[in-house]
């Protein structure tokens, strides 16, 4: 059952499933959602995105066609997905290179994801961090641009 707290708007081409869409937000065609995801206010999601179950995003993300989303992710608010590296008016050569984030990853606040990086599995990024480069499982990257890796465990950042 979708849960859609108008006015949001929600392509007739898109499949979801058990989700909740609160209002505001833009779900464009052809984006298919696993169970139990949630979609805050004022986000946007791209074109033929894909996302696992269990997945929570939050007011004002922006999701860029094509997104792969794993099962269990949480992208904070006003964090952004990009798929055009030469971002530029009437761009010829576009050619779409959205990111892929795996399973279990948590995106803080207004993190930016570049084109064509994948997010590997257990990930934690930085609130505001520009992630250009893959991640390695259960990481947790931070800064801009977002290359330092902190140990997972806090008794290895200790050490």
């Amino acid at each position: 059952m979708i849960v859609s707290y108008q006015p949001c708007s929600i392509d007739p081409r898109s499949h979801m499933n058990d989700a909740t869409i609160w209002q505001y937000s833009t779900v464009e065609a052809n984006v298919v959602c696993g169970t139990g995801c949630v979609i805050g206010s004022c986000a946007w999601i791209g074109k033929g995105t894909v996302m696992g179950d269990g997945v929570r995003i939050q007011h004002g993300a922006f999701i860029c066609r094509g997104s792969e989303i794993g099962h269990r992710v949480f992208i904070g608010p006003n964090a952004t997905l990009c798929d055009d590296k030469y971002p530029i008016v009437n761009n010829a050569h576009y050619t779409p290179n959205p990111p892929i984030i795996e399973d279990d990853v948590a995106i803080g606040a207004s993190a930016v994801i570049c084109p064509g990086v994948r997010v590997r599995k257990g990930t934690t990024v930085g609130a505001g961090a520009v992630v250009i480069t893959d991640t390695t499982e259960y990481s947790t990257v931070v800064g801009v641009p977002a290359v330092r890796e902190l140990a997972h465990n806090p008794k290895e950042c200790l050490a």
